[in-house]
């Protein structure tokens, strides 16, 4: 009955060690699961800022999605083979054990069953390599992806600096183009000051015997043809900055579409 007792007692001590390390494997499968979904987001999010290298255009979000399950696909494959892995340690130590306890048995062993172990132990063995192998390619392509998303990171801070520039230089061009204007501006309205001006001097009297009105009028003229060319030079000046803003302006917000 003693026996007993200490027996039932060793099962539930056991029992409860078990379940205590249940619930601590299943809390720390929880906590990594949470932070991997995180680093798939943060992932997601790098990719989806990224410029593909050969488009210069964003990853489409069907491509980010799909390298984003095969990477996941590739890391629970790495998880299942490393419990395969484990599993066949065990199995292996087991069957080490075995034969180890019917060789110190050899006397009661028979032939045949100690070259069944040692088929099963060679077996295991190729086994535990092939997995190990398996591992080893698929750390190396996690390793690869890990790269390709370091690049696409480093490219996306990059664009956003460039972006930065060009909206400096449109800026600065935009303020170019608006002194420009007002220049062009006050250049008409002194052009028709002098037109007014031509127009009600010819009204009030004659140009002829009049050298001092016509040369002044000449003067005028002359300024007038100076302002009118100047005029001219403005507006092709004007249409250049417009033409450059315009350009400007598609560059940033193709940018932005990049970016996007």
């Amino acid at each position: 009955d003693e026996l007993r007792k200490l027996d039932a007692a060793e099962r539930e001590n056991y029992k409860n060690q078990m379940e205590d390390l249940r619930i601590k494997c299943e809390d720390k499968k929880q906590r990594v699961d949470e932070e991997r979904k995180k680093f798939m987001e943060f992932k997601k999010q790098v990719a989806l800022n990224a410029i593909s290298n050969r488009s210069g255009k964003p990853v489409p979000p069907k491509d980010i999605e799909q390298a984003l399950s095969v990477e996941n696909k590739k890391e629970q494959d790495v998880v299942a083979v490393r419990l395969e892995n484990i599993k066949l340690k065990n199995k292996l130590k087991k069957k080490e054990h075995q034969l180890k306890s019917k060789e110190e048995l050899a006397e009661g062993l028979h032939l045949i069953d100690f070259e069944q172990l040692k088929i099963e132990n060679q077996t295991y063995n190729e086994k535990i390599e092939e997995r190990n192998e398996e591992i080893l390619k698929l750390r190396k392509k996690i390793t690869s992806t890990v790269q390709v998303l370091t690049h696409l990171k480093e490219k996306l801070q990059f664009v956003q600096a460039e972006n930065q520039v060009q909206k400096g230089r449109l800026r600065e061009v935009e303020a170019e183009a608006a002194m420009k204007r007002d220049i062009l501006s006050r250049t008409k309205q002194a052009r028709d000051a002098l037109r007014i001006d031509n127009q009600r001097l010819r009204q009030s009297c004659g140009l002829l015997g009049n050298e001092p009105l016509l040369r002044d009028f000449e003067e005028r003229k002359d300024e007038s043809d100076d302002l009118r060319e100047r005029l001219e030079r403005l507006k092709m000046t004007h249409a250049e900055l417009t033409l450059n803003c315009n350009q400007v302006r598609r560059k940033i917000e193709q940018a932005r579409q990049n970016r996007g």
